[in-house]
């Protein structure tokens, strides 16, 4: 994203989140995008737009620069020639986070999801290569949940978030990797306090996620390792 200007914002979160997603599908066979981290992935792109800006008296609506994101993910040098400087990294100086009352929510974060995919179609994606680079096959969502989703209804009412929560919550293998470490310990507490919600926000009745649509992907059962 560092070529993509001087500063950055929506339009160019997601253009990066694209081609992180189409580079993966040309390049890595054993590509996988999961419901739950299939829709957070593009997601994080955003995040780090309205999380990492420096919302200062100046530019209140917040500026990202490549000084602050180098800052927050502790790498130096130039395009070509970045040096990631482990444990170093820092909240830079004279930063300032967005203001309390302009939290970023869970419906701020599914709108940005809709207006994404609405401008790169297939950022939003489920399925995975089949074994091969440039093999992607996608994965029906209304077939997976049962008729109780398709991509067309996630972007009425409260549903986005309760397909997010709902697979979250469903054991999927997003949530199961052994690889996550403590990550999944963080996880698993995060879940126990997303539940209640699926309540609250009036979720369709779920009956099941028909995950044996992802055994024609080795992605989905694939344990990576290294550091």
């Amino acid at each position: 994203m560092y070529d993509l200007g001087e500063t950055f914002g929506f339009n160019e979160a997601a253009a990066q989140s694209d081609y992180n997603t189409r580079w993966s599908i040309l390049n890595n066979p054993y590509y996988f995008s999961a419901p739950f981290s299939g829709a957070v992935a593009p997601a994080a792109h955003n995040l780090v737009i309205n999380l990492m800006s420096n919302h200062s008296a100046e530019v209140p609506g917040g500026t990202l620069t490549r000084e602050t994101l180098m800052s927050f993910f502790s790498i130096t040098g130039t395009s070509g020639n970045f040096v990631h400087n482990r444990g170093r990294d820092r909240i830079p100086l004279n930063w300032y986070r967005r203001a309390t009352l302009d939290a970023h929510t869970i419906p701020d974060v599914l709108v940005d999801l809709v207006a994404i995919n609405s401008i790169y179609p297939g950022i939003l994606r489920f399925g995975g290569n089949t074994g091969t680079a440039n093999s992607f096959a996608g994965v029906d969502l209304q077939n997976f949940t049962n008729g109780a989703y398709n991509l067309q209804t996630l972007a009425e009412g409260n549903n986005g978030a309760c397909f997010l929560l709902q697979a979250s919550l469903a054991g999927l293998p997003d949530a199961a990797a052994p690889a996550l470490g403590a990550v999944g310990s963080v996880l698993g507490w995060a879940l126990q306090q997303l539940g209640p919600l699926a309540q609250r926000f009036g979720c369709p009745q779920l009956r099941s996620f028909n995950n044996d649509l992802f055994n024609a992907f080795p992605g989905a059962s694939y344990t990576g390792s290294g550091r």
